[in-house]
């Protein structure tokens, strides 16, 4: 319990020292708060298996990128290690897969990507590109994690399902809040989001 009220008070800080422009002040609590969830991950006592390391690898390059987007240095390797990251827990989800897939949840996802890209269009008109890729990146985690979730039909693997819409959501909004026009304690709303989704994801090998 204290180490997740540890992440959480590390994260307002750092969003916190970002909304004051203390660019180093936020990258270090940034790093702080990713290096307790994978701290967290790796001291519970138990044989980790092969997804404990995707997702690690997971939140190592989604740490590299907070910086980079922190600092507003290297754009294309801040949104590329971003990628990565979205890869890297989607594989961790596909890796627990054993079983037939269930098609009508792509479907379905794909269906409601489809109809908030085309609501999100007149504002993300110049995002065009980027959008599109990150978007497809986020459809095959969700299904990844809601296909977990579908097949174990557990409490973590629902957190980890509601983790990567989380992640989704977040991502939406900071496209819009960074690209298009500002939302009322959009940093707070998008930031705190993003480490809940994180938290989440990680939590699914923890509970």
């Amino acid at each position: 319990m204290w180490s997740w009220l540890s992440v959480a008070l590390s994260g307002f800080i750092s969003i916190s020292a970002s909304e004051s422009n203390q660019k180093k002040q936020a990258a270090a609590f940034k790093t702080l708060s990713m290096l307790m969830l994978v701290v967290m991950l790796w001291s519970q006592g138990v044989a980790l298996g092969l997804s404990a390391w995707w997702i690690t690898l997971g939140l190592l390059i989604s740490l590299l990128a907070d910086n980079l987007y922190i600092f507003k240095k290297q754009k294309k390797l801040c949104f590329a290690s971003y990628i990565a990251g979205q890869l890297c827990y989607s594989t961790s989800f596909w890796t627990q897969l054993s079983g037939e897939i269930v098609w009508w949840l792509p479907a379905m996802l794909l269906a409601i990507g489809i109809v908030v890209f085309f609501l999100m269009l007149p504002k993300i008109d110049k995002l065009l590109f980027p959008v599109v890729i990150m978007g497809m990146m986020l459809l095959q985690l969700n299904w990844a994690a809601g296909e977990v979730w579908l097949f174990s039909d557990t409490l973590a693997s629902l957190v980890g399902f509601i983790g990567t819409l989380t992640l989704t959501l977040s991502a939406g909004l900071l496209a819009v809040h960074d690209y298009r026009h500002p939302i009322a304690y959009g940093r707070y709303i998008i930031s705190g989001s993003y480490l809940l989704a994180h938290s989440l994801i990680t939590a699914t090998l923890i509970i």
